[in-house]
């Protein structure tokens, strides 16, 4: 088990996109996979399995499962299983999470929201 890779470290995934600290773009993302941010995104990042890696700027609404933010997001974070806010981390809008790290320095304007039981619950048949 000592080896073992957690869901919500990027390079448990086999599929890895980059996006570079000059790359600016402009639309809505959807990926799965591990999603590396160094530049700038306007728009918003969608994933419905995957984990993205933020060390750079999102000006729009992230929902995805697994996050880890050390850079910057203008807009809302819906993370229904693990978010880790590292030390550079500033963060502007409702940040609703299931499980949450939140490194000394890391900054939230606005606010923390447990997601409700109702959203996070699985039902099996």
């Amino acid at each position: 088990m000592l080896g073992k890779k957690k869901k919500h470290d990027p390079s448990a995934y086999k599929d890895h996109s980059f996006i570079g600290t000059q790359t600016r773009l402009v639309g809505d993302v959807f990926f799965s996979g591990a999603l590396h941010v160094e530049g700038r995104i306007e728009g918003n990042l969608r994933a419905d399995e995957g984990c993205l890696n933020l060390h750079g700027e999102v000006r729009g609404d992230i929902d995805v499962p697994h996050a880890i933010i050390n850079g910057v997001v203008h807009g809302n974070i819906t993370c229904l299983q693990h978010l880790e806010l590292a030390p550079g981390a500033r963060v502007h809008g409702v940040v609703t999470y299931v499980s949450m790290e939140m490194a000394l320095g890391a900054q939230v304007n606005g606010q923390l929201q447990p997601a409700e039981a109702s959203v996070t619950a699985v039902t099996t048949p």
